[in-house]
């Protein structure tokens, strides 16, 4: 397509522009120049640069360095140029240039740089060389000037030391000893007052030191007392919106959110202020660990969406696949997205809020974009500065202290980062923060393909319930996609009838429904033994997570979901979930053939040659099921079965053999509690069929047995709170001290501890040594739980022990996630 043709006005225009960027190029006092990146010859030169060569520019364009400077000059200048192109960075060089024989040695600074377009390729290369001369002679005679002032001082020491010693010849003694006394005087004097200035130096430093170490027991002290009240606030009434049957009045829960919505405020506010504290003081240290940037957003966005509730605002995130992990700070990274997903969420009532997650270069740019009020131009020189917002009404109306952006900027600036933004009044903000780091590489775990020959028959079918015609759409491309078959059901009632008539290997589950909830229907699927097996995804536009898992679901998702996060849990869903199959055969081939079928059906495997290798991969990493020879050299398959069972271990048996079992053989493995699949035919079906049934009964026979829970706390209310956020999930049993913590450790075999840190008799922190120094207590983690909220208070409850750390007021969810991700699986959610 030809270009549309430029109007008179507008060549007018452009050639008016042309003008004036000449003039500007042509004023600046010092030589500007343009240079191609391959030959190096003049492309633009300004009026300086020519004249100071006593020619015209027309006359420069097309030369080279050689073509006006002296060849060894010039060859020195082509290398500059030459090592600013290789290194693709700003360069700077001083250098003398003598004007001629008779003339004067001229300094010049010259500063080159790369200009490059839209793609990043170079197209020139620009330079800026500036006469330095007036400079350099100032210099040298400010050094000739202090060398000549320091001679003076030496010898007038010089000479009132002679003159000193010439008194001696004076005969008036008198005269001499009384200009001595007044000199011994006056050192007498500067050595007093220097000695006092260094005392008082020394005390204002020791005051100073006292008052930052009080400031910071006091900001401690305080943020403990005011957390432990607001842990109860908020769990209560957590607790209260919950609960079943609630006899609360519509205007009565109205209240009780107003309540939440307070402590939450009030919350959000003495985080900051002990957070600008620390910035201010200088205690705020980094610390670098590897951070899942598809996790943290994930949850920051999850939390900012309370904020959203009764806004009509779509909230989403997404995060490029080469940031999936980064080496750098997590918590402050998080409160960094935390910080800026809450004020767009403060300052926008509806449309859209995005967080994205980019890779840049080993760094990554975070960008939170809104379609909020936007900022006016006149404020956002402001924005980042301390206590201020847009203005004082939006303050008024908006709430909060105006800290939030400025501990971005603070945090940003923390790890090595910037903070930009940019708005229109009116229609929207974009917040970008551009963080350094190492980005690392992530393994992508993709199905295993089939062996040569062999085509796997596995096709697993999803069903999806949902009363939206259009979600229905979007999933089933999505799952189908993926290589899944799909089932579609608009109500509670249709799901639970294909439920019953189709084999289904997940279902993912809308929770607003017509005729039956997604909640009657998750309960009617778990109470049926038939489908109680199948695991459900829920899918709703609200955080009612921990109810979920409470009824049995695997997952929660909350609408919007991205289609990569949707894929991954339902993959992760229909797998067994088992974890490894250890693989015990002396033959290579028989081994290879096992893993690879049971690899098939979607479980991982490792292997062993012999009884003694399969005892020492048992010792370092327990597999969920061993599948196990019985004929094998050295040490047989009998007495591996004998020596796990000896040490009281309960992992399911599969034996594979080919041998005829007599009478004592299979009373033998009969009380070693083994499956037995006899070598030859179909044997790898019934390998894989025998593997899966042991794998889920043993799983439902652990899942009848709530985990046991120790929670350590000496407050009866927030006792109660987590009590009750875990009733029905977890066996909780309850310490009021850290003496009774470690009696009922020692008691009651408990499989996660809940440690609060300020306990009476004997704190949370000397409680855990003590729990890891016991060999037997040792294997239990440890959560601390607690309202020491500072980074210094966590290095040292991981110092004491602790395998992770909560801070109260804890969100319900989070408790729970948490456990369950510690448990790995144990608990009956």
């Amino acid at each position: 397509m030809n270009a549309k043709p430029m109007s008179d006005t507008e060549v007018d225009e452009l050639r008016r522009k042309v003008w004036l960027y000449e003039k500007i190029f042509d004023t600046f006092p010092f030589f500007l120049y343009v240079k191609d990146p391959e030959e190096l010859r003049i492309q633009v030169a300004n009026k300086t640069w020519a004249d100071a060569f006593g020619t015209t520019k027309e006359a420069l364009l097309g030369q080279t360095d050689y073509a006006y400077f002296p060849k060894e000059h010039a060859d020195a200048t082509v290398a500059f140029d030459r090592e600013v192109l290789a290194s693709g960075e700003a360069r700077s060089i001083e250098e003398v240039k003598r004007a001629g024989d008779e003339g004067e040695d001229r300094w010049y600074l010259t500063r080159k740089t790369l200009l490059r377009d839209d793609d990043g390729n170079v197209v020139c290369l620009l330079g800026a060389t500036e006469d330095i001369t007036a400079k350099r002679v100032a210099e040298e005679e400010l050094r000739a000037s202090k060398i000549k002032l320091e001679e003076q001082l030496r010898e007038i020491e010089r000479n009132r030391a002679v003159s000193a010693r010439s008194l001696a010849s004076y005969q008036n003694r008198a005269l001499q000893m009384e200009i001595i006394r007044q000199q011994n005087e006056d050192l007498d004097k500067l050595a007093i007052d220097l000695a006092s200035a260094k005392r008082v130096a020394e005390e204002n430093a020791r005051e100073l030191e006292t008052a930052a170490r009080l400031k910071s027991e006091f900001l401690a002290n305080f943020s403990h007392e005011i957390r432990t009240p607001l842990n109860g606030i908020l769990g209560y009434c957590e607790l209260l919106g919950r609960e079943e049957g609630s006899r609360l009045t519509p205007h009565g829960r109205r209240d009780l959110n107003v309540i939440k919505a307070n402590a939450r405020t009030l919350l959000a506010l003495i985080n900051d202020i002990l957070d600008l504290s620390k910035i201010e003081a200088g205690h705020m240290e980094t610390v670098q660990e590897t951070v899942d940037l598809e996790s943290m957003a994930g949850e920051c966005a999850a939390t900012v969406q309370e904020y959203l509730k009764g806004k009509n605002v779509l909230l989403s995130h997404k995060v490029d696949p080469r940031a999936h992990a980064i080496r750098s700070d997590g918590l402050k990274l998080r409160q960094v997205m935390l910080n800026l997903l809450s004020n767009a969420a403060k300052f926008t009532d509806e449309g859209e809020i995005v967080l994205d997650v980019q890779a840049e270069g080993s760094g990554i740019v975070i960008t939170v974009e809104d379609t909020g009020s936007g900022i006016p131009p006149d404020q956002l020189g402001a924005i980042f500065e301390k206590f201020r917002q847009v203005d004082g009404t939006s303050t008024r109306m908006k709430g909060g202290t105006g800290l939030g952006l400025a501990i971005v900027k603070e945090l940003s600036h923390l790890l090595g980062g910037s903070i930009d933004v940019a708005s229109v009044h009116g229609r929207g903000s974009t917040f970008t923060v551009r963080l350094p780091g190492v980005l690392e590489g992530v393994e992508v775990h993709t199905p295993a393909a089939p062996a040569h020959g062999e085509e796997s028959t596995i096709r697993h079918r999803v069903l999806v319930v949902d009363d939206d015609p259009l979600v229905h759409q979007l999933l089933r491309s999505d799952l189908e996609a993926e290589g899944f078959d799909v089932l579609l059901a608009m109500d509670g009632v249709e799901a639970l009838s294909v439920a019953r008539q189709q084999t289904v290997s997940a279902i993912v589950l809308d929770i607003h429904l017509p005729k039956l909830d997604g909640w009657q229907v998750l309960s009617a699927l778990k109470s049926d033994p038939a489908l109680a097996r199948i695991p459900v995804v829920l899918l709703s536009v609200e955080e009612q997570r921990a109810k979920g898992f409470s009824l049995g679901a695997c997952e929660y998702l909350v609408k919007p979901v991205e289609p990569e996060r949707l894929l991954s849990v339902v993959n992760k869903a229909i797998q067994p979930q088992a974890g490894e199959v250890l693989v015990v055969d002396d033959d290579a081939m028989t081994r290879q053939m096992v893993s690879r079928s049971l690899r098939h059906a979607g479980f991982s495997t490792v292997e062993a040659a012999n009884g003694d290798e399969a005892l020492l991969r048992m010792r370092i990493a327990k597999p969920a099921l061993l599948m196990l020879d019985l004929a094998m050299p050295g040490m047989d398959g009998f007495e591996v079965l004998r020596r796990i069972r000896a040490e009281g271990s309960e992992i399911p048996v599969v034996v594979l053999t080919g041998k005829t079992l007599d009478e004592q053989d299979k009373r033998l493995l009969q009380e070693g509690m083994a499956g037995v699949v006899q070598k030859g035919g179909i044997a790898l079906d019934k390998v894989v069929a025998e593997a899966k049934r042991l794998v889920m009964d043993h799983r439902d026979q652990a899942a009848t047995k709530l985990p046991r829970i120790l929670y350590v706390e000496d407050s009866p209310q927030n006792r109660d709170v987590v009590r009750r956020y875990l009733h029905g999930l977890f066996d909780v049993i309850e310490a009021e001290d850290g003496e009774h913590g470690l009696e009922r450790a020692a008691s009651d075999s408990p499989e996660l501890i809940l440690m609060d840190l300020s306990l009476p008799r004997l704190d949370g922190w000397e409680a855990t040594r003590r729990l890891k120094a016991n060999q037997a207590l040792a294997g239990i983690p440890v959560i601390a739980l607690t309202a020491h909220a500072s980074r210094e208070d966590q290095v040292r409850a991981r110092s004491a022990g602790c395998d992770d750390f909560l801070t109260k007021p804890v969100d319900c969810d989070l408790l729970i996630g948490t456990i369950r991700r510690h448990l790995n699986g144990k608990a009956n959610v």
